[in-house]
């Protein structure tokens, strides 16, 4: 091998070294004895060409693969370092090769991605589409084919990346099938997401454009182009046909009332919009019944999809245009009135020292009132000021004149019957243009003591509402418009474990959710009066809260008291007459009772005896249908004295309680009479007061059924919730008018009793011919 092989990567020292050896090859032919044979020299030289050729084609061989090796690793840096992401697909599906791009994007390793199938890291809905985009790559060698894709990256997150093959031969013969593709991978998330921004954009545009309480027109030019249904309202058509294409200005008289073109005004609006980028436009045209309607309406250029249209936001402001007018008469009635109010007109000539004051004026000053002297001196003002006013009033002055400044200042006015005036007095110097020297001072002069009168008392109020407020369990609040705090104090405030205006800013009805609705009242200007219970470091809070809105001041204003201790107290007091009506309810319940069982034993141990003596009499004597019919007869009052002894006193209630008790009311009720008896949660005993009741409810009840309801069924529900005990028995007879005084009869009334003396409720629904039902709901407390 020649030396030069050392270094084949140099192709300077290559041809430096080719040089010396073609040197060297020269010396040894020249150096062949003389009496060498022609033949030998000239062998010797042609071998020698040939080894320069073979030498030169061999360094030639040798630059071209440093060439070669240099295009490589560009390539390899390209391929690796590239910004977008190349890989290459076998026909299975795997990867045979990606850069250092196509492993980012994928969040693995280059060898752990090596061999693995490129559908792995596809987002599951889109492999189909995916192992399609495949198919069409073998399907149509050395066809470039595009598609976007939602695939999987690092730690399984989504991204979207556009996806570009080709499947192309391995060698230079086409007519082999492929066995691989080349892909290229671009990351197109944030391309697709602001495609997906955009269409929301567009899409909102489009649900305001439609939905929009306003008339909203696209223009192109001065054409319509588009419009939503308010502004086909305005335009008085109805289907968008009638407007789309024609000019805007067409819906508009030719003029306007100021004599202006209608289409002048338009066009020169739209002009300024075009230049400014806005533009604003009050023009009158006719309803259809002839009437003036005067619109409001501004311009906006835009672009939707490329093309630069102008956007028209339109309102019917006729109503305000007559509010206006409205308001600007009744502005000028108030100047009118203000010039009229009885301000007076005084002036003062430092040089001369005397006050000039109309007749307003020596009214309210009480300087020579009701003369035809209207000039004194100055010092007469001077000597009326308050003494603890006089001081600030000559600085004022000073100040004025020194500093050509508006003299404006409230003072008092000390008359001499004692009484104190409070005035507001205004006004200017007048210099001489020479000397700059004050000529003369003119003003304006007003007798503000009832103001000033109304805003001490306010003082005042407000002063003893702060002692209230800090001294007394109270709390004043004030809302904005928008239902945020302005203000909150008062001692109640600290019971609630806050600060002074600590909630200044915030919601009122995200920091108390439970009075949202109150809260939402009150800001709809009604007022409204309710107690709110709040709870703080586990105990409740009771306020009782009145507010209402302050429409001079566009603000909610709430007063609250707290009522903590009376609710206790409260709470106690009901606690306290329950357990008192409860107790009687024992007491009358137990007199009742124990009445039944003497009763009931009188009819067992004394009528019942009897009627059994009776009968063993009866059966003594001869068979005959006389004494057949009187056996009869003393066996019906047998059973009906055991049922009247039975329902005077169910020994069953006390021995197997309240549900198997009525089971067996029930199981005695004629067949002539359904019953559905549903009994749910009565296998925990109940206070015996309340299990006595429940049984003489149900009893008085199923009774007046019976009695008076002519029905054929009836339903009846005892059932445990909670502390709750349910009662309902319903029935399809004939019913009656329930809310009719003096129709619930002595039973009903003694049931409505126990449950008020139970703390329960008792309500009745019936209507004639609609069947009756009775609901209950009576408190379990504990025995």
């Amino acid at each position: 091998m020649s030396p030069s092989a050392s270094s084949p990567l140099d192709p300077h020292a290559a041809l430096q070294h080719l040089r010396g050896r073609a040197e060297r090859h020269r010396i040894v032919s020249e150096s062949l004895p003389p009496d060498a044979a022609p033949e030998v020299q000239r062998l010797v030289q042609e071998l020698q060409v040939h080894q320069i050729e073979l030498e030169m084609q061999y360094e030639e061989l040798l630059l071209a693969q440093a060439e070669a090796e240099r295009s490589r690793l560009q390539y390899l840096d390209l391929y690796d370092f590239a910004p977008v992401g190349y890989c290459t697909v076998a026909a299975n599906g795997t990867l045979l090769q990606l850069n250092l791009r196509t492993s980012q994007l994928l969040g693995r390793e280059r060898q752990q991605l090596l061999g693995r199938r490129l559908a792995l890291f596809v987002a599951p809905a889109a492999r189909h589409e995916f192992a399609e985009f495949l198919a069409r790559l073998w399907a149509a060698p050395s066809q470039r084919h595009s598609i976007e894709l939602a695939m999987r990256g690092p730690q399984e997150e989504p991204f979207y990346a556009q996806l570009e093959g080709l499947a192309a031969p391995e060698g230079d013969d086409e007519s082999l099938p492929p066995a691989s593709c080349r892909l290229v991978l671009l990351d197109v998330t944030a391309r697709r997401q602001a495609t997906d921004t955009l269409a929301a954009s567009e899409a909102r545009f489009r649900a305001t454009f439609e939905q929009a309480r306003d008339g909203m027109v696209l223009l192109e030019g001065l054409h319509v182009v588009d419009l939503n249904a308010a502004a086909l309202h305005l335009l008085g058509v109805k289907s968008k046909s009638a407007a789309l294409g024609r000019p805007l200005a067409s819906f508009w008289p030719e003029f306007q009332p100021d004599g202006r073109r209608s289409l002048d005004v338009l066009s020169q609006c739209t002009q300024r919009a075009q230049v400014r980028g806005w533009c604003r436009l009050e023009w009158m045209r006719y309803s259809p019944a002839g009437e003036e309607v005067w619109d409001e309406m501004s311009f906006n250029p835009v672009f939707i999809n490329g093309q630069a249209l102008l956007h028209v936001a339109w309102r019917d402001i006729t109503a305000r245009r007559l509010s206006e007018q409205q308001l600007s008469e009744s502005e000028s009635r108030l100047q009118m009135a203000l010039a009229a109010a009885g301000a007076g007109v005084w002036g003062w000539e430092p040089a001369t020292g005397l006050l000039y004051q109309d007749a307003r004026a020596q009214e309210i000053l009480g300087l020579a009132p009701g003369t035809e002297a209207p000039i004194v001196p100055f010092s007469r003002l001077h000597e009326a000021l308050h003494p603890a006013d006089a001081a600030r009033v000559a600085q004022a002055l000073a100040l004025a004149e020194r500093e050509h400044a508006l003299f404006d200042l409230e003072h008092r006015l000390l008359r001499p019957t004692g009484e104190v005036r409070h005035v507001a007095a205004m006004g200017r110097f007048s210099y001489d243009e020479h000397t700059g020297q004050a000529e003369r001072f003119t003003g304006l002069v007003r007798d503000v003591t009832p103001r000033r009168t109304v805003e001490e008392e306010l003082g005042y109020k407000n002063r003893l509402l702060g002692n209230l407020l800090q001294n007394l369990p109270l709390l004043l609040a004030r809302l904005g418009p928008d239902g945020r705090y302005r203000e909150h104090t008062g001692r109640t405030v600290r019971r609630l474990g806050l600060r002074e205006n600590e909630l200044v800013g915030r919601l009122a009805a995200e920091v108390w959710p439970e009075s949202a609705a109150h809260f939402q009242r009150l800001l709809s200007g009604e007022r409204d009066s309710y107690v709110a219970s709040v709870v703080r470091d586990g105990q409740t809070v009771a306020l009782q809260c009145f507010g209402f809105f302050d429409e001079e001041q566009q603000e909610v204003v709430i007063f609250a008291i707290d009522i903590t201790e009376s609710e206790r107290l409260k709470e106690e007091t009901t606690r306290l007459k329950l357990r008192q009506q409860q107790a009687l309810l024992s007491a009358i319940l137990s007199t009742q009772e124990e009445e039944r069982r003497r009763i009931a034993e009188a009819l067992h141990n004394g009528v019942g005896q009897l009627l059994y003596a009776t009968r063993l009499h009866l059966d003594a004597l001869a068979s005959s249908e006389p004494v057949r019919a009187g056996q009869q007869l003393l066996k019906d009052a047998i059973e009906a004295t055991r049922t009247i002894s039975f329902e005077l006193t169910p020994s069953i209630l006390e021995d197997f309680g309240l549900q198997v008790a009525l089971q067996e009311l029930v199981s005695r009720i004629p067949a002539s009479l359904a019953v559905d008896l549903n009994l749910h949660g009565l296998a925990e005993p109940l206070p015996a007061l309340l299990t006595t009741a429940v049984y003489r409810i149900v009893q008085e009840l199923l009774n007046n059924v019976m009695k008076h309801a002519q029905a054929h069924e009836v339903f009846v529900q005892v059932s445990r919730e909670d502390d709750q005990l349910h009662i309902s028995v319903e029935d399809d007879g004939v019913g009656f008018e329930a809310d009719t005084p003096g129709r619930s009869g002595i039973g009903l009334a003694g049931i409505r009793t126990r449950v008020g003396l139970l703390g329960g409720t008792f309500t009745i629904n019936s209507r004639p011919g609609r069947g009756t039902g009775f609901f209950l709901q009576l408190p379990i407390l504990p025995g």
